[in-house]
């Protein structure tokens, strides 16, 4: 089984809701995932887009919770013991908080079911300065207030898309393990969005997982393919530990856009393809499973509350 650190398929929800279609999760996303064997994973809503107003935020959370509550497949895990067998699990994020009002905005969003976020996607906003900005600045007074919130509230941080100053403004705050949900080594590919080996160290010290993603350009863009992308985990291997190795495909098939994923794994359907590599490689069943599944739910599980109460 496989659990994907990352996946846009709130997004994708959001969108077909703002369309009228109804259902995409069952009728589409549901027999993707399962030919692929990834029984859970971490969906996120990314907020940017275009024909949504700010203020329509709020409607587009009522929009996700609405279709997952029509899925009689997908199991949303709010706390340890919502595992479910049989089902797809799923942990609720946000990819940005951008459109956030303010630190009792992410406790509503909690009550209602999410346990994950990025801080930022890129931009520099009210919590935080994305990758993408040129800005010398990392976490603001909110953000330092949002991660210890975060924290109380038992919702994982993503460090992916956090510039190098919010990175290590988070790693000085937190008190609970991070995840990179989708990020790969800049050794090995200089991306922005790729961790150098000093952030890689400072996540494993954290007992956090780094979630190996299969965008071609973070892999490499020269040889988009499995092969690469498991480079990538063999680096990590050496570099902290099979502990910390996870898998954070960011499909794209799915979206309206050129999607730009490997050329021999480009959706979900293809997930277990990264298996078959690992086996090539002499990776252990053991080292496999922590790979595609154990570790990342060994620190959400860590992070996750033993039970539901909603919060002030």
């Amino acid at each position: 089984m496989i659990f994907d650190t990352h996946t846009d398929i709130l997004y994708n929800i959001v969108k077909h809701r703002l369309e009228g279609k109804r259902g995409v999760v069952e009728d589409y996303h549901i027999p993707e995932l399962l030919e692929g064997n990834v029984t859970g994973g971490i969906w996120t809503y990314y907020t940017d887009i275009e024909h949504l107003l700010h203020d329509d935020f709020d409607q587009a959370i009522q929009y996700i919770i609405e279709e997952l509550q029509e899925s009689e497949n997908v199991q949303v895990v709010m706390t340890k013991s919502d595992w479910a067998d049989h089902k797809v699990n799923v942990i609720l994020g946000l990819e940005g908080l951008g459109s956030i009002r303010d630190i009792d905005h992410v406790v509503e969003l909690y009550n209602k079911g999410f346990r994950h976020a990025m801080l930022t996607w890129n931009e520099q906003n009210q919590f935080a300065t994305g990758v993408g900005c040129q800005a010398e600045s990392g976490l603001t007074l909110l953000g330092c207030e949002l991660v210890k919130k975060m924290n109380e509230l038992g919702m994982v941080i993503d460090v992916s898309h956090a510039n190098l100053h919010t990175f290590e403004d988070i790693l000085s705050v937190t008190t609970s393990p991070v995840i990179a949900s989708h990020s790969n080594c800049y050794a090995l590919e200089p991306h922005p969005r790729n961790l150098t080996d000093e952030q890689i160290k400072e996540i494993a010290l954290v007992d956090g997982v780094i979630g190996v993603t299969a965008v071609s350009q973070f892999t490499n863009p020269l040889k988009p393919d499995v092969e690469s992308l498991v480079d990538h985990i063999d680096y990590l291997r050496n570099l902290v530990g099979v502990r910390h190795i996870a898998l954070g495909f960011d499909f794209m098939n799915y979206l309206n856009q050129d999607y730009d994923n490997l050329i021999d794994c480009q959706s979900a359907a293809s997930a277990s393809l990264i298996i078959d590599e690992l086996i090539k490689r002499g990776y252990s069943s053991m080292e496999i499973d922590g790979i595609t599944h154990v570790n990342a739910k060994r620190v959400i599980n860590h992070i996750l509350k033993d039970d539901e109460k909603p919060l002030d």
